[in-house]
């Protein structure tokens, strides 16, 4: 008996110390300074702040909502060339180089001129030859008297009439010839072309002729810029002999760079010339431009099933030929309309609908969508008004009545 009370009274003692342990380990152990009940408040607290979501917002307005239609386009120039020289010789200079700008005749590229010049000197001598043959040969110029004058006066006046009947297709082009003939023997006979007659026969005319075309060819040996533009590519070099006909430089003048857009024939009845278009380069989409429609083409591609639209607009200086764009025409506006983001519309259970903040809380609001463009969207029927504070950031995982906190 003394053993069995021993052992309940072993089991009481180690039950107590249990007890009295485990209540000690739940009230103070890992317990800081200061006890845990004004933590445990401030967690709450920061908790309730953290729960409201930040988000960004604009202010709906009314206004005009133009509907745009957006083209695939790419810049053209209507000045652009590729010169060749059209006499053959050794490059002695260079005067311009790419991405120089030029005006309209200043010199390129200067070609040996030596063989040029000498054939000009040549042209010179047998003109001087020819001429002083024709003052020795011909010292008195005869002229027609007055019966030949009237004469002549008659022919032309049926040289006239024929060509009037010839260019309404009343004659044949023979019977063209037969009156221009006798318009001519008749002017000879009466001495109005005797003295070119005269400078024929003595070799004189034949003369100046080659001496203006020498002329010609020495001006031709410098290549010069046939309009106002920038030199795009240069393909000569000092000391290099260019056969007549080499593609020598090309020039662009940016000033006519304009744009070429495509729109699909069935869409084509909504452009107009005069129509205002946005355009966004690819190469500097941040960067818009404004232009307009300035003529459309009369033609359907038949394989593409496109028409062209051909746009103008101001080059600031930067634009290049050959650049991808898109060209968003506005081919109707839209008056006086409520006006919501684009990016702040949402579709749930196949329905539209926008948050708006109020109170710091935000609410869902349905709405029926009317006309829009890219970046907004007209309100046709809902619960929103002017003035209303709708998410256009941190909206997609809001739910109603959510906690919300604008952000700038």
């Amino acid at each position: 008996m003394k053993k069995i009370a021993r052992v309940v009274v072993l089991i009481a003692a180690l039950a107590v110390l249990i007890f009295f342990g485990t209540k000690y380990i739940k009230s103070n152990h890992g317990k800081p300074e200061g006890g845990g009940t004004a933590k445990s408040v401030v967690a709450a607290n920061d908790a309730e702040v953290e729960a409201a979501v930040p988000v960004r917002v604009t202010a709906l307005k009314r206004g005009d909502l133009p509907l745009r239609l957006a083209l695939t386009a790419e810049t053209e120039a209507r000045e652009r060339a590729v010169v060749k020289n059209e006499v053959g010789g050794v490059v002695r200079k260079i005067f311009r180089h790419e991405g120089d700008r030029v005006v309209a005749g200043e010199p390129i590229i200067q070609l040996e001129s030596r063989e040029s010049e000498l054939a000009l000197r040549r042209a010179e001598a047998v003109r001087l030859e020819a001429y002083s043959k024709f003052l020795s040969q011909y010292k008195i110029l005869v002229t027609g008297d007055g019966t030949r004058a009237g004469a002549m006066e008659e022919k032309k006046k049926q040289y006239e009439a024929a060509l009037k009947k010839f260019k309404k297709g009343l004659i044949s082009k023979d019977e063209m010839e037969k009156t221009e003939d006798l318009l001519l023997a008749g002017m000879i006979e009466s001495g109005t072309l005797q003295d070119e007659v005269k400078r024929c026969v003595s070799g004189l005319t034949g003369s100046e002729v080659e001496l203006e075309k020498a002329r010609l060819d020495l001006e031709r040996t410098v290549m010069r810029a046939p309009f106002s533009g920038t030199i795009a590519v240069l393909k000569a070099a000092v000391g290099e002999r260019l056969a007549a006909g080499s593609e020598v430089f090309s020039i662009v003048n940016l000033a006519s760079v304009f744009l070429k857009a495509f729109v699909l024939e069935t869409e084509i009845a909504k452009v107009k010339v005069g129509q205002r278009v946005r355009i966004r380069f690819i190469s500097d989409p941040g960067r818009p431009l404004y232009g307009r429609v300035t003529a459309l083409s009369p033609e359907i591609d038949r394989e593409k099933k496109t028409g062209t639209v051909f746009i103008g607009f101001v080059n600031p200086g930067d634009v290049r030929s050959g650049l991808n764009a898109e060209a968003d025409i506005e081919y109707e506006t839209v008056k006086n309309v409520l006006k919501i983001p684009r990016q702040s519309m949402l579709v749930r259970s196949n329905r539209t609908l926008v948050f708006i903040v109020e109170n710091d809380m935000a609410l869902w609001k349905y709405l029926e969508a009317g006309a829009g463009n890219e970046e907004e969207i007209e309100v046709k029927a809902g619960e929103l008004n002017a003035g209303d504070l709708v998410v256009i950031e941190g909206q997609l995982t809001l739910a109603h009545q959510a906690k919300v906190k604008i952000i700038e």
